[in-house]
């Protein structure tokens, strides 16, 4: 798995940096949005549970390659600054 991982991170085209920090914090938006959907009775709350997972995954991605550039370049920002959540190992 985390060699598939680093394979698809390999290949990802390059992007500037102002679009990645723009990507991980549209994505994180998405996904608390996406938890206050899913607290009201009328939808499905495993549809936006599996949403928010697919969302994670991808945030986690453009997180590991937005580190890569930040040890390249320590003038970009800790992540941390950018974004509230919690990232995977």
């Amino acid at each position: 798995m985390i060699k598939k991982l680093k394979s698809s991170i390999k290949n990802m085209p390059t992007i500037e940096n102002g679009s990645l920090i723009l990507c991980l914090q549209a994505l994180e938006k998405a996904i608390e949005y996406n938890e206050y959907l899913a607290q009201f009775e009328t939808v499905d709350k495993d549809d936006y549970e599996e949403i928010n997972y697919q969302y994670e995954l991808a945030l986690n991605k453009l997180a590991k390659v937005y580190n890569d550039e930040r040890a390249a370049n320590s003038n970009l920002l800790p992540i941390e600054k950018l974004v509230k959540y919690r990232f995977g190992s």
